[in-house]
Order: structure tokens, then sequence, then C-alpha cells
């Protein structure tokens, strides 16, 4: 069995909540809302969820708080982070490819007056050169030498609450960008109003249009101390799918547990945090 074939596909097809454009639209409206009353927005997957992520990282990292530097993968609102900075971790960023995301939790750590431990930044970090400019601008800012040269920073926690969900959704390969250009340059049919537009650029402007979500493991884990973790949570993937999906970068450490439910005879759980470690082969 080929490596490409042993890795499990998505049975959802593309969504709006896989597009850049949505969550811009959503952010602005949620900055808005946050003005007009104080509401920081939705929590995915509820708070239950969140708060088992935040007590997973407390027990973990809580004799390295102060030092632990954690980066929450699309942040959103932020409010993992917020979470994290009243618990007494101090080396807090949190990163969102919309900066209407990036806006509001700013406001919102900054009216909590918490805004000196966390981070709040605009980065697409599917763009392997936009992030890794970011990264090393982060480390630069943090050194005192000034003939050092700074090695991008990595980060000793990940955290992703829906991300890989949301980017999943946005699926983007070979066949379906060939047959859409076919398309546009035959000009057949008109368009379809009800369908989302594909309006993701991705990452370089890629010519084999490799799809996004393939493109995750390697970006995380370049971002990642080798001793350090990926905690991330999911409502669309299994935990066996997500271990499959990862198998080539990381290796299942443990997950969350959450309460289960049974259909059809099969036991199962509505969400899955799963914990990954660096494969020590991996850059």
């Amino acid at each position: 069995m080929s490596e490409e074939a042993s890795i499990p596909q998505p049975d959802f097809g593309p969504s709006r909540l896989g597009t850049k454009d949505y969550w811009d639209k959503v952010y602005n409206r949620e900055v808005d809302n946050y003005k007009d009353h104080g509401d920081i927005g939705e929590i995915w997957f509820g708070e239950d969820s969140a708060m088992k992520m935040v007590d997973w990282v407390e027990e973990h990292y809580e004799d390295i708080k102060e030092t632990c530097p954690v980066l929450d993968l699309g942040c959103g609102n932020g409010h993992l982070l917020l979470d994290l900075a009243e618990l007494g971790f101090k080396d807090l960023t949190g990163i969102d490819y919309s900066p209407a995301a990036i806006q509001l939790a700013r406001a919102v750590a900054t009216d909590k007056e918490l805004d000196h431990v966390i981070k709040y930044e605009a980065v697409d970090f599917l763009a392997e050169k936009e992030t890794l400019e970011w990264r090393t601008q982060q480390a630069a800012a943090a050194t005192t030498s000034s003939t050092e040269q700074a090695e991008p920073k990595k980060f000793m926690v990940l955290l992703d609450k829906g991300t890989y969900d949301a980017i999943s959704l946005h699926q983007k390969n070979k066949r379906d960008a060939a047959i859409s250009a076919e398309t546009t340059a035959e000009g057949v049919g008109e368009e379809d109003e009800t369908k989302p537009k594909d309006d993701i650029v991705l990452a370089e402007n890629d010519d084999n249009m490799e799809e996004l979500a393939d493109r995750y493991p390697k970006r995380v884990a370049s971002m990642m101390h080798d001793d350090g973790c990926l905690l991330i949570t999911s409502c669309n993937w299994t935990q066996a799918e997500l271990i499959q999906r990862f198998a080539n970068v990381f290796e299942y450490d443990s997950h969350i547990k959450y309460p289960t439910f049974t259909f059809g005879g099969v036991k199962g759980q509505t969400i899955s945090s799963v914990i990954f470690k660096k494969k020590a082969n991996v850059a």
C-alpha cells in the first residue's frame, strides 16, 4: 500500500468555513459586537473543550509556565491564551490569517490587561516564507545581542482548536484545480452563485496545488521544539484519523477524554483532542 493511499481522506466536501473571506466577515462582525456589547464572540466546541485544553497545558507545564513558549494556531478571539495568561503563563503567542481576528484578540487582551504577556499576529502559517520571517523577527526581538544571528523562534506547546478542521474544508488538489482551469478557459457554464468562491491564495502560489491540509503537519512541526507537543482538538476528524494523517511527522502521545456515545454498536466521541510529539527525524 502506498503512503498516500494509507492516509485517510475527508468524507466531507468543501465549505465556506474553509475560506479566508468567511472568517474575515465573521470576525469583522465580532469586532463590532465586542465594541458594542463587550462580547468576545463564540467559543468553538464550547467552553468545556477549551477548559480541557487549558487544564492539560497547566498540568503538564506548570513548572515552567513563566518561560514556556505557547503558540495558538488560528487563535480567533484568543480565549485559550487569555485563560493561560490568567494561570501565570507569560510567553504566549496567537496567530491567525484573519486580521480582523487579531484585531479582536488584541482588543480583548488589552481590556483584560493581559497584552503584556500575549502577542497576537496576523500570520498564515501555511505560507513557509511568511512564517519563517515572522518567527525570525520574534526571536530577534527577544535577544539582547546586536551581533547574534537570531534563529527562528520555536515553541514548546502548540494549540489548535478547530483550525485544522477549517483548513480541511478548503479542498484544493491537482484534479480539482485542473478541472477548474479548463472550465475557466473554455467559458463552460455560468457561475453557480450557491457555491462558495475559492478565495484562498495558496501559500507562495505553489504550482503543485498541494492541499492545504496536507501541508499542515510539516509546517507545524517546523515551529516546534524537538521535545514540544501539539495539542489539536477536532470535530471533523476522529482520533484514529488524526493519528494516521499526521503519522509521517508526529507520534501519538496521548489524548483528552470526553463523554462517549454509542451508535450502531460503535462507541465514539463528538470531539477528539489528541496530543502529538514530533518524530526525531523531522526538522
